[in-house]
């Protein structure tokens, strides 16, 4: 099984988006970034696992989503991907590569590789060949370089 970590802020919106979105309406994710997942996914078949603080709001069971749950399973589903699961919460003071950690020790499944995108830089120390970082702020979040690098992480033989 290969997996992706996905974070949402900074990767599936920026700040570009920012300023172009209807603040009136759910329109957190930037929809022209999820195509790039999809091709992600289609070319190593891997499997989503939320990353992101946006995780507190999904479950692995639908019908215990709350409405940003429910947003982020309607807007996935658009473009044919779903979640596959979502890291623990390990508190506050927590890591996020720790919370990875910990799902890759819990998986219900052999981790054949996997790959972090995220657009925060620091704390990745032994998973940083994994990661994927992207800029909300000066790019658009997750680009076509950052699915190419994606995939060849994905793709490549690496112990785990």
């Amino acid at each position: 099984m290969k997996i992706i970590f996905l974070d949402i802020d900074g990767v599936l919106n920026s700040r570009a988006y920012d300023r172009l979105r209807n603040w009136d309406e759910q329109t957190d994710i930037d929809e022209t970034r999820l195509p790039l997942v999809k091709s992600i996914v289609d070319r190593t078949d891997a499997k989503i696992v939320l990353s992101s603080t946006w995780r507190v709001h999904w479950s692995v069971h639908p019908q215990l989503c709350d409405r940003d749950g429910i947003y982020i399973n309607e807007v996935f589903a658009k473009y044919g991907l779903e979640i596959y699961d979502k890291t623990p919460s390990l508190g506050i003071r927590a890591e996020r590569r720790d919370e990875i950690a910990k799902w890759l020790e819990r998986a219900r499944e052999k981790v054949e590789s996997f790959v972090i995108i995220d657009d925060y830089r620091y704390g990745w120390a032994d998973l940083s060949d994994r990661f994927v970082k992207t800029n909300p702020n000066f790019g658009l979040g997750l680009e076509q370089e950052h699915v190419e690098k994606a995939v060849e992480i994905l793709n490549k033989e690496q112990p785990l």
